[in-house]
């Protein structure tokens, strides 16, 4: 356990969670005790010479389990340490560092943050100095935790749900290809430029839903009801508060887009990019009309519910969850070593969906994907028609 080099004063030992860290998947706290009790630190020795070879060893384990190997191994209950880093050491010096953090008090954003203030403060020697000071506590101050509030959890998959985890990676040549597959709705305006003009998240995490819906209907018979909830990001978005754009915590709101089983023919990439653009668009015109704290709560709360009633009706519609982790600095974070060759997130094996990571070269996007393992063999099938994506085992 590593602790802090200054004990953390009175005025600072309990760090409330906010609205948003209320609502974000994990088990639910009312409060943070900053004990000083630290963070655990591990240190292995692999006996490989590196990643390629190590995962190489490990081919029969799926993707998921293999890379939680090199992750610190944390317990979920309350006197459990927030932050846990696994350090691996392979045979040819190589390093693989493995980060576990509560989502109690971390989106995406505050982990990029806090990796590359840790990786600056190892290869200078100092914090780095910015116009602002990132730190915790600015938005439970503003948005509070609502005591009395209760969503329900989607519940775990059972023994013959397992989810598995897999991993696909897209280059630019791959998602340009994509792009012009999107045919062009005269019925678009001309302002809508997020349609016509898709971003590499937008086309990707179209297709991702495309592909599961197309299984689905396979599976069932028939075409059925589906949902696609992804998060959108605050910071940057909101004119009530513009302060909070470098907040650390949970800072994120759901956007659900939305398709009807109405008989209509829908099995074209540019009718997803259409449904996946308008809601995007829609959700951040929102964001930014919010005049007050109240006003961001309340979306952010009923989408929510939304969300989460959708994930719950698994018997009658089809409902996904995706994740962009894209325009994050995570291969910004030098340690002393260089820059990472690769960054990625460990599988979420509870529900079915997808998660978004740009690749090194920042133009490609890496899908981390987790489905049943029916579901994964087909959507491993589809892919493999599109002859330019490259498959990661």
């Amino acid at each position: 356990m590593l602790k802090p080099s200054v004990s953390t004063s009175d005025n600072l030992r309990i760090l409330k969670l906010s609205l948003f860290d209320q609502l974000a998947p994990h088990d639910p706290l009312i409060s943070i005790d900053c004990n000083d009790e630290g963070v655990e630190y591990v240190q292995t020795k692999v006996n490989a010479d590196d990643l390629p070879e190590f995962r190489h060893r490990q081919a029969n384990d799926i993707e998921s389990s293999l890379l939680d190997l090199i992750l610190p191994v944390m317990v979920h209950m309350p006197s459990s340490p927030l932050l846990g880093v696994q350090v691996n050491v392979f045979n040819n010096g190589g390093i693989a560092i493995g980060i576990k953090i509560s989502h109690n008090i971390a989106d995406a954003f505050t982990i990029a943050t806090f990796v590359n203030e840790w990786a600056h403060t190892c290869l200078t020697g100092t914090i780095s100095t910015h116009n602002y000071l990132p730190s915790f506590g600015q938005l439970s101050s503003l948005f509070p935790a609502r005591l009395m509030l209760q969503l329900p959890s989607p519940s775990t998959p059972g023994p013959e749900n397992i989810i598995v985890t897999r991993r696909f990676v897209f280059d630019a040549l791959a998602i340009e290809k994509l792009r012009k597959t999107i045919k062009d709705d005269s019925t678009t305006t001309d302002d809508d430029d997020m349609i016509k003009q898709p971003s590499r998240v937008v086309v990707m995490m179209s297709l991702i839903w495309k592909v599961l819906t197309h299984i689905s209907s396979a599976k069932n018979g028939n075409s059925r009801n589906s949902s696609l909830g992804f998060a959108i990001n605050f910071r940057g978005k909101l004119s009530c508060v513009p302060s909070l754009e470098h907040a650390l915590g949970n800072y994120v709101t759901i956007a659900i887009a939305n398709m009807e089983a109405d008989g209509a023919r829908k099995d074209q990439l540019n009718d997803f990019v259409k449904f996946v653009g308008n809601t995007v668009r829609d959700t951040c015109v929102a964001i930014g009309k919010a005049s007050s704290i109240d006003d961001i709560s309340s979306l952010t709360v009923n989408n929510w519910k939304i969300c989460v009633e959708k994930l719950l009706q698994e018997d009658k519609m089809d409902g996904y969850i995706t994740s962009s982790w894209c325009k994050l600095p995570w291969y910004e974070a030098d340690f002393g070593w260089g820059k990472p060759f690769w960054v990625s997130r460990v599988g979420f094996n509870d529900i079915e969906g997808a998660f978004l990571m740009d690749t090194k070269d920042g133009n490609g996007i890496q899908l981390i994907v987790c489905l049943k393992e029916k579901n994964m063999t087909e959507f491993e099938k589809h892919l493999d028609n599109l002859s330019s994506t490259p498959i990661v085992g």
